[in-house]
């Protein structure tokens, strides 16, 4: 059975493609040490050729002034010498001068004309510069191309006759050749001893690194494996249903989606517990993996709804497929010392005839589940589009929800968020709500999907924004001073004015940015992630934070962290539902937690309610917590009060 997630299922496809941390930064590092070897042979390199050209300018000032001063005439640099002059010159710099590298020599006066050279050179427009300056009583030089085509150093040093500070310049011409020789010399022996100890610093690092690595990567596939399984069942969930339906669909291969709900279920958790209806639930999902060994993927999507993938399979194996299913489920549960007997419903869609993509495919199978319950117990309905009205009542939905914003029917609840540490409220969150005449008091779940099929969901952002941001205002004027957390959905995210809308918002109320958190989900940055990207960058110019929620979830990834700026980070509630005692729980939530804080994102705990859970996240360095314990959504008027208390008192008894 596929539902261990063998293949190309999403756990081990997940696996596949994390990096492999050590590799990237053994070749990171690795071209960082080559680039600062690199660097360091450059600068050492320059530092030994400054030094090298040093050596011979002071070589040739000495042999200028200690050598030929005392031999030169007056005469020899006012004009031309006399041919007898010339042969005394000649021997005299062949046997004294023009030694070690030193292979040319001229005079010149102090007209910056050439009364002498070794080599019967004259004067060209571009040594007048130099000369000037030495003529002025400073050494200079320059590298300069020698008649055969080598490159020379060519340095000018002032001399004077007699009583006279400066009455020319010797100019003297070194092989630089021999400098180069001297600087390889020197540098290649820095430069390897600095490589050698980069190369040791490196090795000495690796194992460390190793260690951390293999610790995050442990991490990784803990929170993947969380975010694709069913923590009561251990099945695959909703997410890595959608994952290899998709799979399925991109591969164009055709297949079968069952969708089965225990009937009655709710009955039974009324009567026995909660705790009974976890039992039946892990003993049908362990007797679901034995009797349909061949379905590509069996996973749990709800509380009592299970979903059965085959591949390659045809309109005809659905009935003997629902039949073993039903047949499996059959007997009885012992639950609690309870025989507790139940019948399914089974809701068939096919792929790719009731939808190209899996996501159709998916609702269409829902649909038929419906009609399979109208039906009654044990009942099997593959999709019929003659009997799918769902549109005509998303229509008529969306209809009432437009009016909901014209009538004053939508109002916000807020729910206070308290610092661990000192225990006061630091924060709250707005949450919409839509008080229905006919309905009642509805969250936003259970509305938001129509407003963004039907180009609602930008007027329910203005809606929220603004009135969470008056509400800001006001209790900062009675010295309340929080946090302000806004939902945001996927519409939003590809909203290229929602970064401008923000500005104006924050501006007009005088909220500082960084109290201003935008919470998003993974969902909502599924898409074109390109324009999302552009909207969180410019978002996080203006300084305002984003916050990934549902973290632990199907909708959660390390991704997100990596790839965007997020500042905060919401554990979901089925996250902490077995903490404290449940010690896998308590490990993917300080895994968790050691994550966030890593990027530098503090950590909310959702669904805090009890005071050991408390405890417990305040332990594993949790920041904030939100939840019934610290306190419910309530209307702005009824938090005022709490808001100003100094002190959570429930919690500093405990």
């Amino acid at each position: 059975m596929m539902s261990d997630f063998d293949g190309d299922l999403p756990d081990d496809s997940a696996r596949e493609r994390s990096p492999r941390l050590v590799l990237l930064f053994a070749v990171f590092t690795a071209l960082g040490v080559a680039a600062s070897a690199a660097v360091i042979l450059v600068v050492v390199r320059h530092a030994d050729t400054a030094r090298a050209q040093g050596q011979a300018i002071d070589r040739a000032r000495f042999a200028a002034r200690a050598v030929l001063r005392p031999e030169l005439r007056a005469a020899d640099l006012s004009g031309r010498p006399a041919r007898g002059r010339i042969r005394e010159l000649d021997r005299l710099f062949a046997d004294r001068v023009l030694l070690e590298g030193i292979r040319g020599a001229m005079l010149y006066g102090s007209d910056g004309h050439v009364t002498y050279s070794t080599d019967n050179r004259v004067a060209d427009e571009s040594t007048k510069a130099r000369l000037h300056t030495a003529l002025a009583g400073t050494v200079v030089s320059e590298i300069a191309t020698a008649e055969d085509g080598s490159r020379v150093l060519r340095t000018y040093v002032p001399v004077g006759i007699g009583p006279a500070r400066v009455g020319g310049v010797v100019a003297l011409d070194q092989e630089y050749a021999q400098i180069e020789a001297a600087v390889r010399r020197s540098s290649w022996l820095i430069a390897s001893v600095l490589e050698a100890l980069l190369l040791l610093l490196f090795l000495m690092f690796l194992p460390l690194l190793a260690r951390v690595s293999s610790r995050i990567r442990r991490h990784v596939d803990e929170l993947e494996h969380v975010a694709t399984h069913d923590e009561l069942t251990g099945l695959p969930n909703r997410l890595a249903l959608r994952r290899a339906g998709q799979e399925m669909s991109a591969a164009a291969r055709s297949g079968v989606l069952l969708l089965v709900d225990l009937d009655g279920f709710s009955e039974i958790n009324d009567c026995l517990g909660w705790q009974s209806g976890d039992v039946l639930l892990t003993q049908a999902a362990t007797r679901l993996r034995r009797d349909v060994p061949d379905a590509h993927l069996l996973a749990r999507l709800g509380e009592d709804e299970f979903a059965v993938l085959m591949c390659d399979a045809r309109r005809s194996e659905i009935e003997v497929a629902s039949e073993r299913v039903r047949r499996s489920l059959a007997t009885p549960f012992a639950v609690d010392g309870v025989r507790v007997a139940v019948s399914v419903s089974v809701g068939a869609a096919l792929l790719p005839e009731h939808g190209s993509d899996f996501g159709t495919v998916l609702r269409r199978a829902g649909n038929a589940l419906s009609n399979a319950k109208i039906e009654g117990q044990s009942s099997v309905q593959v999709y019929d589009s003659a009997h799918d009205k769902s549109d005509v009542s998303r229509l008529a939905f969306a209809a009432e929800l437009r009016e909901a914003l014209d009538s004053g029917q939508l109002l916000l609840h807020y729910q206070p968020q308290a610092d661990l540490t000192t225990q006061r409220i630091r924060g709250v969150e707005a949450l919409l709500r839509w008080d229905h005449p006919q309905r009642g008091l509805l969250r936003a779940e259970e509305f938001i999907s129509y407003a963004e099929r039907n180009g609602l969901a930008i007027d329910l952002r203005h809606f929220v924004l603004e009135t969470s941001a008056r509400q800001w205002r006001d209790w900062h004027e009675i010295g309340i001073d929080l946090e302000l957390a806004v939902n945001l959905s996927a519409v939003d995210m590809l909203d290229v004015s929602l970064p401008d809308e923000i500005e104006d918002l924050i501006h007009r109320y005088e909220i500082p940015p960084w109290n201003l958190v935008l919470e998003i989900t993974e969902r909502t940055l599924i898409g074109d992630e390109r324009r999302a990207r552009h909207v969180v960058d410019r978002l996080a110019e203006i300084g305002v934070r984003l916050a990934l929620d549902d973290f632990g979830t199907g909708y959660s990834s390390m991704a997100s962290l990596r790839s965007f700026p997020i500042k905060q980070v919401k554990l979901d509630r089925s996250l902490l539902a077995g903490v404290p005692g449940d010690a896998g729980a308590e490990a993917i939530v300080g895994g968790s937690v050691e994550i966030a804080h890593g990027v530098g994102a503090t950590v909310v705990a959702e669904g805090i309610e009890t005071r050991d859970q408390w405890r417990f996240v305040f332990l594993m360095g949790c920041d904030v917590a939100q939840g019934y314990l610290v306190g419910l959504p309530a209307p702005a008027d009824d938090l005022t009060a709490l808001l100003g208390a100094p002190r959570l008192i429930p919690l500093t008894a405990a």
